[in-house]
């Protein structure tokens, strides 16, 4: 069995709790979600409407504007929320969608030398 510290070095990228408003881009409409969990290379978030795993779409932090490409891994299907939760990977690493919320929050993580 995996220690807890093991099993964190699997991912490519630290995973911290942010909650970020965002609007998502897929087939040609557009709605709101946000974040429940995020890291450099993806999120899990909720969102208005439901994308199929596989299919790609356009994602947006509505605080700073930033917008990257994501593909969904991962769904749950409709939540007790009344939104969809959506494992989502980003086509290519960009923490700075997340903004400083993301980079305050590793450097808080136990072992950061922030």
């Amino acid at each position: 069995m995996l220690e807890p510290a093991a099993y964190h070095e699997l991912r490519r990228s630290p995973r911290v709790a942010l909650r970020i408003p965002i609007g998502l881009r897929w087939e040609g409409e557009r709605f709101i979600g946000s974040t429940l969990i995020v890291n450099s290379h993806g999120a899990l978030l909720y969102a208005q409407r439901n994308v199929t795993v596989g299919d790609i779409f356009e994602l947006e932090n509505v605080r700073t504007r930033v917008l990257c490409h994501c593909r969904v891994v991962w769904q749950a299907g409709l939540d007790q929320t009344g939104f969809f939760k959506l494992g989502v990977e980003m086509l290519e690493s960009n923490p700075a969608v997340w903004g400083s919320d993301y980079s305050m929050a590793l450097a808080r993580l136990p072992g950061s030398s922030g």
